[in-house]
Order: structure tokens, then C-alpha cells, then sequence
């Protein structure tokens, strides 16, 4: 099992995904931690625009289990970009979470 890292900040996004069902969880916005703890929230997947990697929602916690295929469906979903995202934010000085993450890193199509 691999649990994935929400990176916080990151803005949201909506796009169509492999399926109807997938769309509507995906483009949710993440719940706030209280709200999930009291289980008013019906969302289970998350989506990162950034990383291109979905995940399911372990309620009550934040945590986030990544998945490679869609549970609704059965799609084959989109490599992560997370290393990608990392080696890039390196390249371009990042040392530390204390440093700030440039503002183009933070969105859905960034290269």
C-alpha cells in the first residue's frame, strides 16, 4: 500500500476523468478535516491536479491511499507525477519545506 501526501495549498482544479462517477468524487473539493471526522462529506477519491494521482480518502483520517485503476470503472488512471514535480522543484533551488514553492509548481499543467 502506498498512501499519498496532500500537498497543501494546492488549488483546485475540474475535469472531465475516465468516467462519469470518477468526475463527480474527483472534482469534490477536499474535505476539511472536522468535517470528515463528523462524516458529512461524501467524498472518497482525491484527485491531485498537480501530481496526476488519485487516491482513496481513509476516513476519519486525511490520509489518502493511491490507486491505479478506477474503482468505478476499472481504467487504467495516468502515471503520478509526483517525482517529476520534485526533481523539477529541485532543479530550480528548492532545498527545504520552509522554502516557498514557486507559484507556476502549483498548477494543474505546469512543465
Amino acid at each position: 500500500m502506498t498512501f499519498s501526501l496532500v500537498l497543501a495549498g494546492e488549488p483546485t482544479y475540474a475535469k472531465e476523468h475516465c468516467c462519469a462517477e470518477m468526475s463527480e468524487q474527483a472534482n469534490m473539493a477536499f474535505p476539511d478535516a472536522k468535517k470528515s471526522l463528523l462524516g458529512s462529506t461524501d467524498k472518497r477519491i482525491y484527485w491531485s491536479p498537480v501530481f496526476n494521482e488519485y487516491g482513496l480518502i481513509c476516513q476519519p483520517s486525511a490520509e489518502v491511499l493511491h490507486i491505479h485503476h478506477c474503482p468505478f470503472c476499472g481504467f487504467e488512471l495516468p502515471a503520478s507525477r509526483r517525482d517529476e514535480w520534485f526533481e523539477t522543484l529541485e532543479k530550480g533551488g528548492w532545498k527545504t519545506w520552509g522554502d516557498p514553492i514557486p507559484s507556476e509548481l502549483l498548477a494543474h499543467d505546469w512543465k
